[in-house]
């Protein structure tokens, strides 16, 4: 009866962890998506927001990651159970820094609030749709326990590196027209990254859920500058 308590009990806690790691993603997606909203509307007061909330997430991470250490600690998880945690720990990590990625972006926003609106290649829309896809499907690949689907998320990401890639170039050759402002053009390039890196940080939660249900480390997010 102990060992059925004690099982019960673990469920419980590893589903509570699935559930804070949800909402949590859930909040950096939407962060992604109003970063890039108040950067192309110069909108200053939800930048402010947004850079504001990304403390909130960093209090969230260690919240969760305490949450991990006290499973480990209280209800000594074996094999795929503690794969399962060590995963959390990596996942809110990485959600964490995404956060950081999308606060970088509207603190362009606010340094840049002078300029009433600004002409944003579509080239970044497409590519945050994109990066905001490997997120949500990342995280439901861990919470399905699917590998095949953590797979498809790397493959997305050699998608994403070329429209990267194509923007980088593009707007690099535009610096060279004198009717362009060069600070303009540096800030898509800085969005143009941070965006990047969030698909890369997508990866490696498929590379952690890869872990999780394999038990083996596989390196997916391999970048070829040119």
């Amino acid at each position: 009866m102990d060992n059925i308590q004690t099982r019960v009990t673990l469920d419980d806690s590893l589903n509570a962890l699935t559930d804070d790691l949800v909402r949590l993603s859930s909040k950096i997606d939407t962060a992604i998506e109003q970063s890039v909203q108040a950067y192309s509307n110069c909108d200053i007061e939800l930048a402010q927001q947004i850079i504001s909330e990304d403390t909130i997430i960093n209090e969230k991470r260690f919240e969760i990651e305490e949450r991990c250490l006290q499973i480990m600690v209280t209800q000594q998880p074996v094999a795929g159970d503690m794969r399962m945690i060590v995963t959390g720990m990596n996942i809110v990590t990485e959600l964490e820094r995404m956060g950081d990625h999308a606060a970088g972006i509207a603190r362009l926003a606010v340094r840049v609030e002078e300029v009433p609106k600004r002409d944003v290649p579509g080239g970044i829309f497409q590519i945050s749709t994109q990066c905001r896809d490997m997120l949500r499907r990342s995280v439901e690949a861990f919470i399905q326990r699917d590998a095949s689907k953590a797979y498809a998320v790397a493959a997305n990401d050699d998608n994403l590196d070329t429209q990267y890639r194509l923007l980088f170039h593009k707007t690099v050759a535009e610096t060279r027209d004198a009717s362009k402002s060069t600070d303009h053009l540096l800030s898509v390039l800085f969005v143009a990254h941070n965006l990047e890196r969030i698909g890369d940080r997508a990866t490696n939660i498929a590379e952690r859920v890869i872990f999780m249900t394999s038990g083996k480390l596989t390196e997916l997010n391999v970048y070829d500058p040119e």
